[in-house]
Order: C-alpha cells, then structure tokens, then sequence
C-alpha cells in the first residue's frame, strides 16, 4: 500500500525520459517498472519503534525477531535486488540502529489509529533522535489487537476484525516536518491474522514468518520508492502504479476446515543472511521476474 494514492486518488505519469534499469536484450516487458523522476535510497538506517499496550508486549511474543530480519536482510544477497534500482552495489548498506519501545493506551475498535498518530509518534521518535532525511528509516511497529486507519472515521484501514473497512496488511510513506524536516516511515500492525499471515508450515512459524513478510515489502518499497515518486510499473495497465513488492506478492487458498477455506500469502522460503525465513519475493527488472536473489 502506498499511502498518498490510497488518501488522494491521484493518478501519476512516468516523467519525460524516465529510464528504466540497464538491460542487454533490449526488450521492454510489461512488468517492468518506470524510474519516474523522484529520490531513492541508497544507504539507510532502519529505526523499529514498537508500541507497547500499556507497557506491556514482548517483543518476542508480539512480532518475532523484526529487527533480526533487518540484519540479516542487510548482509544478505536478497538486497542486492535493490542496487538496479537505486544505483549502488556495496555491501551492509541498511544496518539496523537503535529500537524504540512507546508504551500507549490501546485504542477501541470504533476509534482506531490513523495515520496521524503514526505520523506523530515518528515525529515524538526523530525528534529525540535528531536523525532525518533519506538515510533514515522508520518502521512502527502496531500490537495484537490495534486496528488503524488512513483517516478518522473509516476509511481503508487495517482492521481485520472489521471486515468492511479492513484493505491493508501495511504501508509505507513520507512526511515534511516544519522543524525536522523529511522523513522515511512505515507502518506494520500485527500480521498474524486472517488476510495477512503467510501460509502454515514456515520454516519460523506464521508469527515470525508474517511479521517479516510484511516488514519485508515495506522495506524494500521504501527503498525504491520513498515518496511515490521514483520506481514503479507504468508499462501495465493491471499492474499500473505497482511497486517492487506489489508485484510478487502471491497468495494461495487453503482448507482451514472440512467445509472453510482461507487465502495466506504464499512466500518464498530462502536463506537470508544465515537463516531459512519465508518471505515474498521482490521484482527484477534485469531479470524480468520475481526473485529472492539477483
């Protein structure tokens, strides 16, 4: 999800001579994304903030290992995927920094989070940080139970137990503060519910497993597309405005009971870093393809 189109509905075209990755057969192929004119991320640091209902949620029991991911994300061959994008090849560029730990009060079905208060609580966190701008970004992270909205009073929201407003597993975006300036964030409510969780079976179970899908895409999506303006698919009308993780994020159906039956997300399972995970792939363009290496 991509919250500025989401909010505005706006409609973008690819910028007068966008350029697409370098590629030797010189063939263009639909699923292709556009370079259309804005900023990418060629070196970040990642900022997990976890919000803790009263005080309280482990971070193992509520998400997992987010921030193990992150690193071995980081040291793996998987990110290199984003060099083509990005125009950069070293290594170790997204080293994960310090976490942060915000105790609220949980909020109402009827009165969910928006995107304000993620907004806010960015700001209260880089604030305190003093760390801004494209090399920085920040992941908040939501508890069980905590639904979230765009907007005040419905709208898309990730609301898994309010079926009729319930669109989104995740976003990511950016916000210009008057004081601190531009910042990177995304937001990951839990995952390990109907609608959002990977399939059973992962190699770290659906908790761990879920979590990291999700945190995956947004990561990669902030990287190529920070601000909704850089790499995205232009060429497709079914995949128009698609980003690097929109495009290969698959799911399957499942029995769930002799008579029910559910639809998962149905990652791939590879070695990331040093560890199985199962996450979705992410669009190549040198390769034309969804893949987990490059």
């Amino acid at each position: 999800m991509k919250r500025k189109d989401i909010t505005t509905g706006r409609v973008r075209s690819a910028a007068a001579g966008a350029a697409t990755a370098p590629d030797n057969d010189q063939l263009r192929f639909p699923a292709d994304l556009t370079y259309n004119g804005g900023a990418v991320v060629r070196v970040a640091e990642a900022h997990p903030i976890f919000l803790l209902p009263n005080g309280k949620c482990p971070i193992a029991t509520c998400w997992g290992d987010p921030e193990g991911f992150l690193r071995d994300l980081n040291t793996s061959e998987f990110i290199h995927i984003t060099d083509q994008y990005v125009g950069a090849t070293a290594n170790n560029r997204y080293p994960v920094g310090k976490h942060t730990l915000m105790s609220y009060t949980p909020t109402a079905k009827t009165h969910p989070l928006t995107d304000n208060d993620m907004i806010s609580i960015v700001h209260t966190v880089a604030s305190a940080t003093g760390q801004t701008g494209y090399a920085h970004i920040y992941h908040v992270f939501l508890p069980p139970g905590q639904d979230e909205c765009f907007m005040a009073g419905g709208g898309p929201c990730y609301s898994p137990d309010v079926l009729a407003t319930f669109a989104f597993c995740g976003y990511h975006s950016s916000v210009d503060f008057t004081d601190i300036g531009h910042v990177l964030y995304s937001v990951e409510p839990f995952q390990n519910v109907g609608g959002c969780s990977v399939r059973p079976g992962t190699p770290n179970g659906q908790l761990v497993d879920s979590t990291n899908n999700t945190l995956s895409h947004e990561q990669f999506e902030t990287i190529t597309d920070p601000d909704g303006s850089a790499w995205f698919n232009f060429t497709s009308v079914a995949l128009r405005f698609a980003e690097i993780g929109d495009e290969c994020s698959f799911f399957v159906v499942l029995p769930t009971s002799p008579t029910t039956f559910s639809a998962f997300f149905d990652p791939t399972v590879s070695t990331i870093g040093n560890h199985p995970y199962a996450v979705q792939p992410e669009y190549a363009n040198n390769e034309h393809a969804c893949g987990s290496n490059p």
